[in-house]
């Protein structure tokens, strides 16, 4: 919807959407407090403003409601920046202010270089979900390539579940900003700077990235050495992290690679690096069995020096069948193997419009093999589940 004040219009669209987690198991004896089924309402609407010259302002706002577990009940500030762009010599720029949200990589498992936006983990565990980051963003375009140098002047630290809540620690983590513990004596107000160079040579996609700030990662530490009574409290040190993801398109195959070295500078001055790598690439079939449909299919490695991720040794394959229809119907099987231990993970997901505006999601995760050795998965191993989402498009 468009609406004209003066010299500026104004559109607003947005999603709500009603979702459900049926867990197929009861929580863990581990997990003190923790319950099970729930039912969440999320609500993201945008308003985008538009003057006469081109400039804009997009605000766009999430509230979710959850009915088991209070910190996953949280709103939170997506984007709400000012956008204004010009010409300069033969190169075009552009310059955000505000809050936005920053998309790096190109591998479909894992995104190492994607560092600019802390992960809003309690809406799903995937971690695709992110927080808005308050930013001074500059672009700088031209036939030379793309130059994006970025000023974050706060951190935003990770969301976790609460003491209810699935797809936790065994003991919560505290997410009272009182406990948090910074590596910079600036703390949360240290002031970050991150920059990207890209472009394209022939058939291949490159980024070069650098970041110099607050790590986007937690080590959780317990909050007294006493394990069975304490909850873990986030540190976050500071890193120098150099990135680089590339993206070869060979006809119907997309080669796809992302690489970081990062070095980590705790509060006590410790330094300590590690690399991490994501390879593998995709190859569509399209019009499969002489139908409208497309099979698309995913392979790749994850690998983690440092050993702190959950892929840190792991396989992961794929298959997304896109049937092309007028409801833009499509389902995808995930398989990820970890080769450190013998815990192999199935996630399943389908996605239907019912209409102009409803659309449907269902998806099931489940645990193929588990590894007691597999201290990391042990922790979720009771949180298979099935998940519906039903949201509604204006």
């Amino acid at each position: 919807m468009t609406e004209e004040h003066q010299d500026w219009s104004v559109e607003h669209w947005g999603k709500v959407t009603f979702g459900t987690r049926i867990f197929l198991d009861d929580p863990a004896p581990t997990h003190q407090g923790q319950k099970g089924n729930n039912f969440n309402l999320t609500f993201e609407p945008t308003i985008y403003s538009e003057s006469a010259e081109g400039n804009s302002f997009t605000f766009t706002p999430f509230v979710m409601i959850d009915s088991v577990d209070s910190e996953r009940t949280h709103v939170d500030i997506r984007e709400a920046y000012y956008l204004t762009f010009g010409s300069l010599g033969e190169s075009e720029w552009e310059l955000r202010i505000g809050i936005d949200q920053v998309f790096w990589g190109t591998a479909e498992s894992h995104n190492p270089v994607n560092v600019i936006n802390q992960t809003d983990y309690v809406v799903h565990p995937n971690g695709e979900s992110k927080l808005g980051q308050p930013m001074v963003h500059g672009t700088l375009a031209g036939d030379w390539g793309m130059l994006d140098a970025f000023v974050l002047p706060y951190h935003r630290p990770r969301t976790f579940p609460g003491i209810k809540g699935r797809f936790r620690t065994f003991k919560p983590v505290q997410t009272s900003r009182k406990t948090i513990k910074y590596a910079s004596s600036s703390g949360r107000n240290h002031i970050d700077l991150a920059a990207r160079y890209s472009n394209s040579i022939g058939a291949l996609d490159f980024g070069v990235s650098y970041f110099d700030g607050t790590s986007r990662d937690p080590r959780l530490e317990p909050e007294m050495p006493t394990l069975e009574t304490r909850e873990f409290i986030q540190h976050y040190d500071l890193i120098k992290q150099f990135g680089l993801d590339l993206q070869l398109t060979l006809g119907a195959f997309l080669g796809k690679a992302e690489w970081i070295t990062r070095e980590e500078i705790k509060t006590d001055n410790t330094r300590s690096r590690s690399h991490v790598s994501v390879l593998g690439g995709e190859y569509a079939i399209y019009g499969i069995f002489e139908s409208e449909a497309d099979l698309t299919l995913f392979a790749e490695w994850n690998h983690d020096t440092g050993g702190q991720s959950l892929l840190q040794d792991d396989l992961f394959f794929a298959a997304r069948y896109s049937f092309n229809d007028i409801l833009d119907t499509d389902i995808t099987v995930a398989l990820i193997d970890d080769r450190d231990f013998d815990t192999k993970t199935l996630n399943v997901e389908f996605n239907r419009r019912l209409s102009d505006s409803f659309s449907l999601t269902v998806e099931a995760f489940k645990f193929l093999e588990d590894d007691p050795g597999d201290h990391t998965s042990q922790q979720i191993v009771n949180d298979e589940y099935v998940a519906l989402e039903l949201s509604f498009s204006y």
